[in-house]
Parts: C-alpha cells; sequence; structure tokens
C-alpha cells in the first residue's frame, strides 16, 4: 500500500541519517569538488617526519566540514596503534601552513587544490607554519 511504501522509505531515512552520524569523512567514491560547500572534497593525506603512514591515504569529505574534522579522523586513525595512543596530530596545506581549525575545506580547496585532490600533510610535531 502506499501509506506502508511511505513508512518504509521513512524508516529508510531515518537510518541512513543515523549512519551519518557515525561514519568517518572517508567515501573515496566521490568526485572531485569545486563547485560550492555542499561538495566533496578529495583529500591526500601525506605523514611528514615521524607520523605513521595512514593505510587510506585518500578520502573525501564534504567542503562545508572543517579542518578540525580532518585532523580528528586522521588523530583517530593514529590513535588506533597502540604506539601512538596519545598522540597529536598538526595539520598542513601542502607543506607550507597549518589552517585554522574552522576553515570550510571547500575554501582551502578553490585556493590551494593540486590535480584535484587538497593535499593534507601530518605530523606529530610542528613542521611548518
Amino acid at each position: 500500500s502506499p501509506q506502508r511504501q511511505a513508512e518504509e522509505k521513512q524508516v529508510g531515512m531515518s537510518g541512513a541519517a543515523e549512519g551519518a552520524a557515525t561514519r568517518p569523512p572517508a567515501d573515496t567514491k566521490a568526485s572531485p569538488a569545486g563547485k560550492g560547500a555542499a561538495e566533496k572534497v578529495i583529500i591526500l593525506a601525506n605523514n611528514v617526519g615521524n607520523a605513521p603512514i595512514l593505510s587510506q591515504k585518500q578520502f573525501s569529505c564534504s567542503g562545508a566540514s572543517s579542518v578540525s574534522r580532518i585532523q580528528a579522523h586522521i588523530q583517530a586513525k593514529i590513535r588506533s596503534s597502540p604506539n601512538h595512543a596519545d598522540a597529536n596530530v598538526h595539520i598542513f596545506i601542502n607543506k607550507s601552513f597549518c589552517p585554522a581549525p574552522d576553515e570550510n575545506l571547500s575554501d582551502l580547496y578553490k585556493c590551494f587544490q593540486t590535480d584535484g585532490k587538497l593535499v593534507v600533510d601530518y605530523a606529530l610535531m610542528e613542521a611548518w607554519g
């Protein structure tokens, strides 16, 4: 019946919303961004110095997200290792500067993207900027 289909659709939407809250910013099937904050931004995460290499170096995130979300995501991945359980991660853009934690990824992408990706370097100590 149409009412049952509407109920099933509503349940499916709430389940998707719940999954979105627990899902990390990684979604490798997204297309390159560049048209606005609602677009996905492809992130290429490179380690610097003694920072461990991530198993998934490339992922995507909403352009409306802030740098602090990427930092938290990378830090959580690194802290999952017993050797780096208390590590603090520092984020840099194109090996040159430390962006503000509240900076929008879409703004950084518009200004600093390389080959359709925002290159984010991460370290366990201050390296640049």
